[in-house]
């Protein structure tokens, strides 16, 4: 009996100096890293420890031994199956001046402005074409006018009226103005287009200039008009 034990004692001792030999070679083979970039196919992986205290807990294969029985038993995780490539091509630096942070800005023509501009074009020739039919006197707030109207409204019947101009608008062939007359005491205020085609005539009676472009402080006077 104590000589089966210690031939048993034997032969497990040159067992474990066998295994310890072949896991030291394994820590010499995973601790020699190579100086290249080293890329592993998966992002999870990382390289392993390269300690002798770490060596121990990787995942290794080791017979055990039994009597009459003999098989591979697994102490720790099994290891996984990964792929390693080496690129010792060194990455191009990236430089900030190719990068255009701000790119040019193109410039476009706001189209409003363009149609407003052809648009100004176009009244001024429609007025040019207006005053060569018809003549039309310089009329200032402050004239004394009489119009010769056409009124649609009452079968385009002409009818005539006279008043003062308190106040005019020039806006080209929108052009308008606003007089002021007297009617059974009452002071009445009309506009009338400057170039309408309903104003069959236009006359000046009096001119009395004033300071003022807007004569609407004859408003607030009584029979300011009566003596006109």
């Amino acid at each position: 009996m104590l000589s089966l034990y210690k031939g048993l004692r034997g032969h497990l001792t040159s067992s474990t100096a066998s295994k310890i030999s072949g896991l030291r070679g394994f820590i010499a083979c995973v601790g020699s890293p190579s100086k290249a970039e080293t890329k592993f196919s998966s992002p999870l992986e990382s390289p392993a420890c390269h300690c002798h205290s770490c060596a121990s807990s990787t995942s290794m294969l080791c017979r055990s031994h039994g009597p009459g029985i003999s098989k591979w038993g697994a102490f720790g995780p099994a290891f996984t199956t990964r792929s390693m490539t080496t690129d010792a091509r060194p990455k191009e630096p990236v430089s900030a001046s190719t990068i255009d942070i701000n790119p040019p800005r193109i410039k476009f023509k706001r189209l409003d402005k363009t149609a407003r501009h052809i648009m100004q074009i176009i009244d001024k020739e429609q007025v040019q074409a207006v005053k060569e039919h018809r003549d039309f006197p310089d009329i200032q707030p402050g004239d004394t006018i009489q119009l010769k109207v056409e009124v649609p409204e009452n079968k385009r019947r002409v009818s005539t009226l006279k008043g003062t101009v308190i106040a005019r608008r020039n806006a080209g062939l929108h052009s308008s103005f606003r007089i002021r007359r007297m009617v059974a005491g009452i002071g009445v205020e009309s506009v009338y287009p400057l170039y309408s085609p309903n104003i069959k005539e236009m006359k000046v009676l009096n001119k009395n200039r004033h300071r003022r472009a807007k004569l609407y402080f004859l408003r607030d006077r009584k029979n300011a008009l009566k003596k006109q």
